[in-house]
């Protein structure tokens, strides 16, 4: 075969078309990615809002220790305002290993830690049943951290279980350090 004979042939078409596809969508990928894009306060403001929040100033304390055996800390924000706590944590022991972001709004009086609400933030893609966590069993978790996970949500006990790890890492981090 030719060069001429290449050039004109079907496979040469085909690899021009793919590479035509690839430069305009990597170029809207591109585009999309920088319209798209959330920066870090504005994140900050969303899980705020997800557990009933408006705080003008809230602040970053830096975090001291990142892993607990019950899941990882990823956020601690200090809301003057109330005095309350934003615990940004990830749960472990979901489905297949999976975890689950929660916020846990807290609350510290004489040394006693209440969690006034828990919302979730985000969750591994193999948590399939998430949809069945509701607004309610968030705040059975909120009321009782050591809840049974099927009192949370029938149906899905693992990420039950994450999430009220997530809630039980916040309070475990909450007596380590801020009380």
């Amino acid at each position: 075969m030719t060069i001429k004979q290449f050039l004109q042939s079907k496979i040469f078409r085909c690899i021009i078309v793919l590479l035509c596809i690839a430069l305009v969508s990597g170029g809207l990928l591109a585009i999309l990615n920088d319209l798209l894009y959330v920066d870090e306060a504005e994140l900050l403001q969303r899980g705020l809002k997800s557990v009933g929040i408006e705080e003008p100033n809230p602040e970053q304390l830096e975090i001291k220790e990142a892993e607990f055996e019950l899941g990882t800390i990823l956020q601690v924000i200090y809301l003057p305002t109330s005095g309350d706590y934003l615990i940004k944590s990830q749960g472990k022991g979901g489905f297949q290993q999976g975890t689950v972001t929660v916020y846990a709004l807290a609350h510290i009086e004489n040394s006693e830690v209440t969690i006034k609400k828990v919302a979730v933030a985000d969750y591994a893609s193999s948590q399939t049943l998430m949809s069945k966590i509701t607004d309610a069993g968030l705040a059975k978790v909120a009321e009782n951290p050591d809840i049974a996970p099927n009192q949370i949500a029938a149906g899905a006990t693992y990420s039950s279980t994450a999430i009220k790890n997530g809630v039980n890492t916040a309070i475990a981090y909450i007596n380590k350090y801020l009380v």
